[in-house]
């Protein structure tokens, strides 16, 4: 039973201990203190998970940061894209093809 006390802050460690005795407070206590004296940076409670917003948040501010960062790139390659829509003669050359041989688009 006491392989199963994995503890992520003070508060669950005293229920997980207060669970490993079967509700003996007593039993509970000793077994804590046997736990916390090597354990004074654990953290009073458990931190808040983030909400779903905050995931959001972070994930497009991570985003917009990469696209900050690759501007340049980001517009070589939409540059790039747009010169092969604009002149399709690129593409076959770039291929090895002819433009008689490529079947229409549209």
């Amino acid at each position: 039973m006491l392989k199963g006390i994995t503890p992520t802050s003070k508060s669950s460690l005293k229920m997980q201990c207060l669970f490993a005795c079967q509700g003996d407070i007593d039993e509970a206590d000793k077994l804590y203190d046997y736990f916390a004296k090597d354990l004074q940076n654990l953290p009073d409670f458990d931190p808040v998970p983030p909400t779903w917003i905050d995931n959001t948040k972070q994930t497009f501010n991570g985003l917009v940061g990469w696209m900050k960062e690759n501007q340049d790139t980001l517009v070589n390659a939409y540059s790039f894209f747009q010169q092969l829509i604009v002149n399709r003669g690129v593409l076959p050359t770039i291929v090895g093809e002819t433009d008689e041989s490529l079947p229409p688009i549209n």
